[in-house]
């Protein structure tokens, strides 16, 4: 359950700051990423898309035996 869910978290949290990016670009007064309060929220991105990537390879890895 948790391999068939983490891609939908991470492809939902990836969403969202795309979103933050393109506003942040259009209206670089409101410096959304350069605060404190995004870098809790893309350091959670980032652990979910390592936890990914590895369960993926790991599961690649089991399939292909």
């Amino acid at each position: 359950m948790f391999e068939r869910i983490l891609p939908h978290i991470c492809l939902d949290t990836a969403v969202v700051f795309m979103v933050l990016w393109v506003i942040d670009r259009v209206n670089p007064a409101m410096n959304m990423l350069g605060r404190d309060v995004f870098k809790l929220p893309f350091g959670v991105f980032l652990v979910l898309v390592f936890t990914e990537s590895v369960v993926l390879i790991v599961r690649q890895r089991k399939e292909r035996k």
